[in-house]
């Protein structure tokens, strides 16, 4: 009598007889694992806490590439620390945008802080444009957008036994291209019968080839500081401390354009000295 394992109804055998899970387990398990990889790597190399997979409506993917370090201690530093990073980058943002001495933006700010709601016209996003419009103000120096520091590529877990190398040949569209390359040492898996060897893309079920597009970095123009600037405030206001943190200082780097390591640095700074209190 042949004896079936636990869950053979899940598994198949194989050419030698043996038996190996099915797609609903083995299958749905390495995609899994290919997810958290991805995910991982999108996160600065660590997987995000359910609180931040959570946050909805915000700009935290667009913070990542600019510093996945401050995203996460804002994660960690608690309500109240997210919610004076909020109003800090308020205030910069209005500050570096030539704002805080312009009435209406500086009593919101006040109220803000205190806790209050914000007073007209932040209480109707276009009343809010159409005042900024009708508010004479001085021109400051030109500034360039933010752009991200440039990382690696993501390369997908290659196979035991092989990594990603560069292409041999190269294109001529200027992309960097890479392929599966054997480790040296590492073993072959052995043929069984009439069993074929498996090749690179059978055994990740990706493609054997990956193509990063590069060639001439794309230069932000100049910007236009206060309307950066007024949604940081309007960000800080959220009723949910991390997202107003999160999307406060989104907001506030892009109103500092190129000099936005300014302001992650007094960031940082801000979320290690309370942390530490």
């Amino acid at each position: 009598m042949t004896a079936y394992p636990t869950g053979a109804s899940e598994a198949v055998l194989n050419k030698r007889g043996c038996f190996v899970h099915g797609p609903d387990t083995d299958e749905v398990r390495a995609a899994e694992e290919r997810r958290l990889h991805f995910e991982r790597w999108e996160w600065g190399g660590r997987l995000p806490s359910e609180r931040l997979r959570g946050v909805r409506g915000c700009n935290v993917l667009g913070l990542l590439p600019f510093d996945s370090d401050l995203v996460h201690a804002l994660d960690a530093a608690g309500p109240e620390v997210q919610r004076a990073v909020a109003l800090l980058a308020a205030r910069r943002a209005c500050e570096t945008a030539g704002l805080i001495d312009v009435l209406w933006v500086a009593r919101a700010l006040t109220e803000l802080t205190e806790g209050h709601p914000l007073p007209p016209p932040f209480d109707d996003e276009a009343r809010m444009w159409e005042t900024l419009r009708s508010t004479p103000l001085v021109p400051g120096p030109s500034v360039l957008g933010a752009m991200p520091p440039e990382r690696p590529p993501y390369f997908p877990p290659p196979p035991a036994g092989w990594t990603w190398v560069p292409a041999g040949e190269s294109g001529h569209d200027g992309a960097r291209r890479y392929e599966l390359g054997r480790l040296p040492g590492s073993l072959v898996p052995a043929v069984f019968g009439d069993e074929k060897l498996a090749s690179p893309a059978d055994m990740t079920h990706t493609a054997a080839l990956l193509v990063h597009q590069t060639g001439t970095p794309h230069v932000p123009g100049e910007i236009s500081q206060p309307h950066f600037a007024l949604p940081a405030v309007l960000a800080a206001a959220d009723p949910d401390p991390l997202k107003a943190a999160l999307d406060a200082v989104w907001h506030a780097l892009h109103t500092y354009g190129e000099h936005y390591p300014e302001l992650l640095k007094e960031i940082r700074s801000v979320c290690t000295e309370r942390a530490g209190k």
